[in-house]
């Protein structure tokens, strides 16, 4: 009989600025020696699940977001399908990660977006890496849509905030899903990005408490106080997210030693 090494996988889900609590996340985890074997992330999940997994420390990580403001990624030029041409994005991306494609990276990766032209979800594992970010962190009415080929690529949030079921096609054996949103709106939104972020977070909420259902471990950091444009608010949202973490780690380490991290297969 051989052995067969069951695989971990991290669903990073949307959230914009309260997506810097997968930062947190990720620091726990590598602290406390859980093996993650592949990432999937949707928007903000894939914009911080691709930087780790292409190298990039938590630390670094850490230290970027608390410098990182709108102006550094924000390119306000009112164009035709959007606010922002999202070309800084991917310029910004692009510097961090060396210009990597998704199939070179040490870590197994992968953006979910969304196709207008199908309806559908697309995961993008292969190509440049900033590119595919570009295309699954493009909010609807934010950011100019990637045009590829037939397909105009959106948010991947639109069809999969937390792509729980993408990390599973991905091969993951035993999913810890990520979910930074969504929350009612106890806020009042502050901008016109707020005001697109939340209302797609309301439509999201069904549609997300489903496929939460199917992961083997949810961690929800609290982050009713940070709106999506937010992004002042790294710091808060990485202890946040570290808090969370630390909270499940029991559930985390529970669910291993009960799946196994070996199964036998013939």
């Amino acid at each position: 009989m051989l052995k067969k090494k069951k695989k971990i996988g991290l669903a990073l889900g949307g959230g914009s600025a309260r997506g810097f609590a997968h930062i947190g996340v990720l620091k726990i985890l590598e602290r406390e020696n859980i093996p993650i074997d592949l990432i999937a992330g949707t928007s903000m999940g894939a914009v911080v699940g691709a930087l780790y997994c292409a190298g990039i420390k938590i630390n670094m990580l850490e230290g970027l977001s608390r410098q990182l403001r709108r102006s550094l990624w924000m390119d306000w030029t009112f164009p035709r399908m959007g606010l922002a041409s999202g070309d800084k994005l991917k310029q910004l991306i692009t510097l961090l990660t060396k210009g990597i494609a998704i199939e070179k990276m040490p870590k197994k990766f992968a953006a979910v977006a969304a196709d207008l032209c199908k309806g559908r979800k697309v995961v993008l594992q292969e190509g440049p890496a900033a590119r595919a970010v570009r295309a699954s962190a493009a909010i609807p009415g934010v950011f100019c849509p990637v045009e590829d080929g037939k397909s105009v690529l959106v948010d991947g949030a639109v069809v999969e905030r937390v792509p729980v079921a993408t990390a599973r096609e991905l091969g993951a054996d035993i999913v810890i899903a990520v979910d930074v949103g969504a929350y009612p709106a106890t806020q009042r939104p502050q901008h016109i990005f707020d005001v697109i972020t939340q209302s797609l977070d309301i439509m999201q909420r069904d549609l997300s408490r489903h496929a939460l259902k199917t992961a083997d471990v949810v961690i929800a950091p609290q982050l009713q106080e940070i709106l999506p444009g937010h992004y002042y608010k790294a710091a808060e949202a990485i202890s946040a997210g570290e808090k969370e973490a630390l909270t499940m780690l029991p559930v985390i380490r529970e669910t291993l030693e009960k799946e196994g991290l070996d199964e036998e297969v013939s």
